[in-house]
């Protein structure tokens, strides 16, 4: 008997064994096998990765830091598309690579075997047509994009999600949440229109309820993309109250009054951050959204409020957060229209700022454009200058400021340089006694400023020596120089002010100010000087002659203590030096009043738009030198702005003057024919016209067309305002002509002629490259120029022998696509590309990048172990259905060696040479306009 119950017990054992193992087998498709794979899937894979994911989400959602002076996200991830924001917190990869493992282990694929009698059944045949048969596995298919999302990949997340909505069509609540995240990636990525169309199936769909708030959060991330604030309302405060993280739902919230201030209902916005401070949140939300209800704040009686948030000052715990409350107070003066003191706020919130970050820059900002609308254009300058490195680029108005700020840029030094002139001249002018009194005057003050710098140094040194150097116990401590014995006081060289003041002045004398940049002596800026082409028989009178005087005469005598004294600003010979005592020195003093003041007149003019102060500066310019070397194209200006004013009168005045004065000008033949404004006002579509045909001939190789077209512009339009177009253009087709002293001649004069167009800096690039020994492509015009860019700084020689490319088949190896990006999108090609991999390749995890060389665009696919992978996806792209490029994409195989190789000078016409002599074998697998793919 019990012979019979141990026999029956080896039997039931063997055939579960059998069982089991048969069920692990994920190429059998039985009810065991799912069940088995189901089970495990769930109690054993998944189970980890959501429990992390769970965590990981958790600490996002509490740890993350808000930009409260921006709109905040609805979700903490968003931040990974502007690295500007704060990064958020949570390692999500080991939810993705346990949802991969999940994936890849019990992922069944083989079709059941079929049922007699069920071939005519839809739901049958609709059951045998599907591409899964785990039916737990579709889970860790959404877990995976979702840990994407929240990791910052949203170009994974997107084609996770899109694999889901392809192929699990038979599970309605799975389809329409995958479409709901794979529009919210979308939204992330910045593909609005995609994101749009996603959307729309979704909302064609009937959504569980369950799903209500993720569908409200989508839209509402949708809405405020697309700037449709108002209608984003509704949707955020359904998401807020499916929200259960206290973090989340506060964040929601606090996003709630933002849009409500945004749509004017300054009530509502008061009520919801009121919403925020009492859900206590952390301190640093609890107190912008108390600063958020200021700004907010409609009642009329705005003392009682300015004290209570003059009071949040005396806290320490608020000591950082000056700058936010002084803001906000002026914000509040601001709404009741009282510029004067709010504009004394934001200056003390810009004063009392500890942190250097986005807060102060936006009070910056918002002080600029209250400056900048009073014409008080010398005071809007830094307010700009240092606000626009910390601003993102989807700030409002963001390219407006820019541009903004580089005009000011630009008009500052000029400024700058008039009225230091002015003052030194004004020194020059006044006795030697009381020349010396204001001198010492300044030097008095120079000691006082030092005396207290050193205090102030001394007192961090002290406070860094008992808090220690770390960033969070040292307040500004990233920002402070750190101490070095350099220089004689004790401090670095580029921190000690009599170090820098010794060598300013010598500069300032001869130069006038100069914006910190490249060629600074050159007001061309292109980069290219005729220097660059050695010896022309002209004479350089800078710098260089400078010192050749000083070594002719290094056999005189030389007072020590004199020049000690001329280098320390501490002595009255320091600025003695710098005042334009002789004639040659007061000489060269107006050459820069009289550039300055021009050249503050044609930015005022032409960038600004203030004829009132380009009128005022002109006027400051004839009344001190009336004899002026600008004064014909002072009055061509004028002219200009007094028509435009229609203030006909004032402009005949000019006209005649350039009539009487300058009759053999290009202005005068001009403006002696009667009908020459209508002409102005009708040329810029006829020359936008012939420069269309100019340069659809240089594409088509037709140069002597190129040629005839500029002789037409140059003769009957000479003003024309795109003549740096034409010439460009006529240059580049006398390369294709070979005739390289014409190209010379042409861009020489363009970058003299024209120095501050784009084509004029990529022209005095293209010369200098030709001083440097390089040669010019004349194999043909735009078209076929892409591929014989030179890749990376070009620096090394490309024909260098040790350099060469490497035959190396089972080695990293990269696909490319290479491409004209003024021809062909590169969202385009990244989203369709991203598209095709996710498709076809569904657990190979390929990494996708784009990089620029002018006009030479190349996306690169990454994650290749060897050539032969590379070629079967090669192979798979070429698929018919698979990928259509565009026409001018070039797919290329290349190895990591040999793309590296090519960043340092080579081009991509010397890497097909290369790949065709040595990868003969498998050039039949790609088609013959690919070359190296």
């Amino acid at each position: 008997m019990k012979k019979r119950i141990i026999t029956h017990i080896y039997t039931v054992a063997t055939l579960l064994t059998v069982v089991l193992f048969s069920s692990c087998n994920t190429t059998k498709n039985t009810g065991w096998t799912r069940f088995y794979q189901s089970m495990t899937t769930r109690y054993n894979v998944y189970f980890n990765a959501e429990q992390n994911y769970i965590e990981q989400l958790k600490l996002q959602q509490d740890q993350y830091e808000d930009n409260f002076t921006d709109l905040v996200y609805t979700a903490p991830a968003q931040a990974y598309s502007n690295p500007k924001d704060p990064q958020p917190q949570g390692s999500f990869d080991r939810t993705i690579e346990k949802c991969q493992s999940a994936i890849q282990k019990h992922s069944i694929k083989s079709k059941p075997k079929r049922k007699q009698g069920k071939r005519n059944d839809p739901k049958y045949k609709e059951y045998m047509q599907r591409e899964e048969y785990n039916p737990f596995i579709h889970n860790a298919w959404m877990l995976m994009g979702k840990a994407q999302y929240n990791k910052g990949d949203f170009l994974g997340a997107a084609a996770t999600f899109m694999y889901v909505a392809q192929h699990y069509t038979w599970l309605p609540k799975t389809l329409a949440e995958a479409r709901l995240w794979q529009a919210r990636s979308y939204i992330a990525l910045d593909w609005i229109y995609e994101a749009e169309d996603v959307l729309y199936k979704a909302n064609n769909d009937s959504l569980p309820p369950e799903m209500n708030g993720t569908f409200a959060a989508v839209n509402t991330d949708y809405l405020i993309k697309t700037k449709n604030y108002a209608k984003a309302i509704p949707y955020l405060e359904q998401a807020i109250k499916d929200e259960h993280n206290k973090s989340q739902k506060a964040r929601l919230t606090f996003l709630l009054g933002q849009l409500y201030a945004i749509d004017k209902q300054p009530t509502q916005s008061y009520n919801a951050f009121k919403k925020v401070v009492n859900m206590n949140p952390s301190y640093r939300t609890q107190f912008n959204a108390r600063i958020k209800m200021s700004e907010v704040y409609a009642g009329d009686e705005i003392e009682k409020e300015v004290k209570s948030l003059e009071r949040l000052t005396q806290k320490s715990v608020n000591k950082d957060y000056h700058d936010q409350i002084y803001y906000a107070i002026g914000n509040l003066y601001m709404a009741h229209n009282d510029t004067t003191h709010a504009m004394n706020n934001y200056k003390k919130a810009i004063e009392k700022s500890t942190r250097n970050g986005i807060e102060k820059a936006v009070c910056q900002i918002t002080l600029g454009e209250l400056h900048f609308g009073r014409s008080e254009y010398v005071d809007a300058q830094p307010c700009y200058s240092e606000a626009i490195p910390l601003l993102k680029e989807d700030y409002p108005n963001y390219k407006l400021l820019t541009r903004r700020s580089e005009v000011l840029d630009k008009l500052v030094v000029y400024a700058q340089n008039v009225e230091l002139q002015d003052s030194l001249q004004t020194l020059a002018g006044m006795s030697e006694a009381d020349r010396n009194a204001v001198i010492q005057k300044i030097i008095d003050d120079l000691i006082e400023q030092e005396k207290k710098e050193a205090e102030e140094r001394e007192r961090e040194e002290y406070l860094a020596k008992n808090e220690g150097l770390g960033v969070n116990n040292m307040q500004g401590g990233a920002n402070r120089p750190v101490s070095n014995t350099m220089a004689g006081d004790g401090s670095w060289y580029f921190y000690n002010q009599q170090l820098i003041n010794a060598g300013k002045s010598d500069f300032q004398k001869k130069w006038g100010s100069r914006k910190l940049e490249d060629d600074w002596r050159r007001r061309n800026k292109s980069g290219f000087s005729t220097s660059d082409f050695g010896d022309t028989g002209t004479t350089d009178t800078g710098v260089d002659n400078d010192m050749a005087a000083a070594d002719s005469t290094s056999n005189a005598p030389v007072d020590s203590v004199a020049l000690a004294n001329a280098d320390d600003p501490h002595k009255i010979e320091y600025y003695l030096k710098q005042i334009p005592l002789t004639p040659e020195e007061m000489k060269l003093s107006d050459e820069i009043i009289i550039e300055g003041l021009y050249n503050m007149g044609i930015i005022l003019k032409n960038d600004l738009e203030d004829y009132e102060a380009a009128s005022a500066t002109f006027d400051e310019l004839e009344e001190r030198f009336p004899d002026h070397q600008y004064r014909l194209e002072t009055y061509y200006n004028r002219y200009l702005m007094h028509m435009r004013n229609n203030e006909p009168d004032k402009a005949e005045v000019y006209r005649k003057k350039i009539l009487t004065l300058f009759k053999d000008s290009e202005y005068a033949i001009a403006l002696s024919d009667p009908q020459y404004l209508e002409k102005r006002r009708t040329e810029g579509a006829l020359q936008d016209s012939i420069y269309q045909k100019t340069y659809a001939a240089y594409l088509n190789n037709d140069n002597p067309t190129v040629h005839r077209y500029v002789a037409q512009v140059k003769n009957e339009h000479p003003l024309s305002d795109i003549m740096h177009k034409f010439m460009f253009l006529d240059a580049m087709a006398y390369v294709g002509d070979k005739n390289f002293d014409k190209f010379k001649e042409i861009v020489q004069t363009l970058v003299e002629k024209y120095p501050s167009t784009d084509v004029s800096e990529y022209a005095g690039n293209i010369l200098k490259g030709i001083a440097q020994g390089r040669t010019v492509n004349s194999s043909g015009n735009a078209r076929g120029m892409v591929w014989d860019t030179r890749l990376g700084d070009g620096e090394e020689a490309a024909s260098d022998s040790v350099r060469t490319f490497t035959y190396e088949p089972q080695s990293e190896h990269y696909f490319l696509y290479a491409f004209n990006n003024r021809e062909v999108s590169a969202n385009l090609m990244l989203y369709e590309v991203a598209r095709m991999n996710f498709s076809h390749f569904l657990v190979k995890d390929f990494d996708l990048e784009i990089v620029t060389f002018n006009d030479l665009s190349i996306l690169i696919v990454k994650g290749f172990n060897t050539f032969e992978e590379v070629v079967h996806y090669r192979s798979v792209m070429t698929d018919e259905s698979s990928l259509v490029l565009p026409e001018g994409v070039r797919p290329v195989m290349i190895s990591t060696a040999n793309y590296e190789l090519l960043l340092q000078g080579h081009t991509l016409e010397e890497y097909f040479e290369f790949f065709n002599n040595f990868y003969t074998p498998y050039n039949n697998e790609a088609t013959d306009d690919t070359m190296g793919g």
